[in-house]
């Protein structure tokens, strides 16, 4: 099969970390794919990349986009046209006439609950299958009146080793005695890092490492200036060592104000690491209270750090806590059960391909 994923940016966020999970698979499994995106001129070796202008949220852009996109289609000649969010599908539906002129589908990875309503009466407008990534998504959509084709979960890998905690302090300067406190994501609004942040005043005994980066990088530096926490908190940027940097953390943190279903909090499930996360959506579907992790309150630091410390002071329970989480994963969120379940769709889809 010859696949074209269409997404608005080729980043370090989870749509695109899909995307990559896809092609590679795929790849390997002999389907072609192409990728359309603005940015980035290299994105994955054998994978062409089709260039799209940046939407930047403006309706304006998206005659623009979808007439080039339309030439792609023609000139690449998928049997299937994949988009990854709202404005994407809004391009590929007019492209491919909602359809009629190439198979089209869109999966939704998650978007801020202010833009609920508007993504799902978008996406009716499309006509295109809909696909969500998680059930907080598709829970979401139907609630506002668009019930997806399917729900595929995302899914991630088999864990690697993780890294020596030793090493770890030794690089980052850390001292010997604290325990790892781990977030990763890119540094935006969304994630809430600040509240990581904010919890370690209480937590004098543990170092806070996050990695990633993004446009806050300054806002948060200048956070740990202002609370004295310098000696314990780093911001690592990106790492191509992330998973088994998680892999070593003794509490892994996701305090974002929403989510779709976050790869992060499904790696430290797959290395058995205890999570607390915001009980927001995305999360709450994901992570069960009390059984493989911890769920606060949005928005509350003081939460966050009451429960991280009743992890690190409770070995039991960060074990307990950990062995579940691992043994859902293993039922639940393989990257080869995702890889097979799109591959199936693209193949029920290309079945239907006007001749």
């Amino acid at each position: 099969m010859r696949i074209l994923h269409v997404i608005q940016e080729f980043g370090s966020g989870g749509a695109e970390q899909v995307v990559r999970q896809l092609c590679t698979a795929g790849l390997t499994a002999g389907d072609e794919f192409a990728i359309a995106c603005s940015g980035a001129t290299v994105l994955l070796d054998g994978v062409p990349h089709l260039p799209l202008p940046m939407l930047h949220r403006r309706p304006s852009q998206v005659l623009a986009a979808s007439w080039r996109l339309r030439d792609h289609v023609r000139d690449w000649n998928p049997d299937v046209v994949h988009a990854h969010n709202p404005g994407m599908a809004a391009i590929t539906a007019l492209a491919t006439l909602r359809g009629a002129v190439r198979p089209g589908m869109v999966t939704i990875h998650g978007v801020r609950p202010a833009d609920d309503i508007a993504t799902s009466r978008l996406l009716r407008c499309t006509g295109l299958p809909v696909v969500a990534c998680g059930a907080g998504v598709a829970a979401t959509l139907r609630a506002h009146g668009t019930e997806p084709l399917r729900t595929i979960v995302n899914g991630v890998g088999p864990c690697p080793r993780p890294a020596a905690i030793a090493a770890l302090r030794r690089e980052w300067g850390l001292a010997s005695g604290l325990r790892l406190i781990v977030a990763a994501g890119r540094l935006m609004p969304q994630k809430r890092h600040d509240l990581a942040i904010g919890a370690m005043v209480r937590l004098p005994d543990a170092a806070l490492v996050i990695v990633g980066d993004g446009t806050l990088r300054p806002n948060l530096e200048r956070q740990i200036e202002e609370l004295g926490l310098s000696g314990r908190v780093r911001l690592m940027g990106a790492r191509t060592d992330a998973r088994a940097i998680l892999g070593a953390a003794d509490v892994v943190v996701q305090p974002s104000d929403w989510e779709g279903l976050p790869l992060v909090v499904l790696e430290a499930m797959s290395a058995a690491r205890p999570v607390v996360a915001t009980r927001v959506r995305g999360l709450r579907e994901l992570i069960r209270d009390g059984v493989d992790g911890l769920l606060v309150p949005s928005g509350d630091a003081d939460a966050l750090a009451t429960a991280i410390a009743t992890i690190l002071t409770d070995h039991n329970l960060a074990c307990r806590l950990g062995g579940a989480a691992a043994a859902r994963f293993e039922h639940e969120f393989s990257e080869a059960a995702m890889v097979s379940a799109y591959r199936s769709l693209w193949l029920s889809l290309a079945t239907r391909r006007p001749l």
